[in-house]
């Protein structure tokens, strides 16, 4: 008897959790077209590391990258932190724990040879064109977007999930550096 209860507690728990993860993936299906766009706002973005300046330290491109993944997730409902200017997060759930999603918001120069404008985020034939689509910015802006369909979705989490995104991983990761030394989970 002892097995067959666990056979069936088991049985539910994966259902509930093929349950949760089709919820996810209907949500997601749902805010397409709002997670391309707002990738390409992020694409949009020339953050290129530049001159440092007044709340700036990689420049004003990396800055407003920064502003704009915070933006979003604020717009979001979505607990957020700016790290001095170099580095922030998103965060949804509850618990002592996190699990932690990491990427970055600068890009390397555009160089030559592009097809399609670098900072320009067009589509093309079902393809999302531009500097940073999959280093880094679009990574993160969709983990950001993951993020709003689970709080939607009312799931309740055990642990934090955190979008920590820095703004230098391309000069050296100092941003990084800077977030673990502010004490920063």
């Amino acid at each position: 008897m002892k097995i067959l209860v666990f056979y069936n507690e088991k049985k539910r728990k994966e259902r509930k959790k093929d349950t949760m993860e089709q919820m996810i993936c209907e949500k997601i299906k749902e805010m397409r077209e709002s997670i391309l766009s707002h990738i390409q706002d992020s694409i949009r973005i020339d953050s290129v590391s530049g001159a440092p300046c007044e709340g700036a330290p990689y420049g004003k491109g990396p800055k407003a990258a920064l502003e704009h993944a915070l933006h979003l997730g604020e717009s979001f409902g979505l607990k957020t932190k700016n790290v001095d200017d170099r580095a922030g997060w998103v965060e949804y759930g509850e618990g002592e724990e996190m699990i932690a999603v990491l990427g970055h918001l600068d890009v390397v120069p555009a160089g030559d040879g592009w097809n399609f404008p670098p900072f320009g985020g067009e589509i093309c034939d079902g393809r999302l064109y531009g500097r940073g689509v999959l280093d880094d910015k679009g990574p993160v802006i969709g983990a950001i977007c993951g993020l709003k369909a689970i709080k939607d979705l009312g799931i309740q989490t055990k642990r934090r999930i955190r979008v920590i995104f820095g703004c230098a991983e391309e000069t050296g990761c100092d941003c990084i550096h800077h977030y673990i030394a502010c004490g920063e989970e």
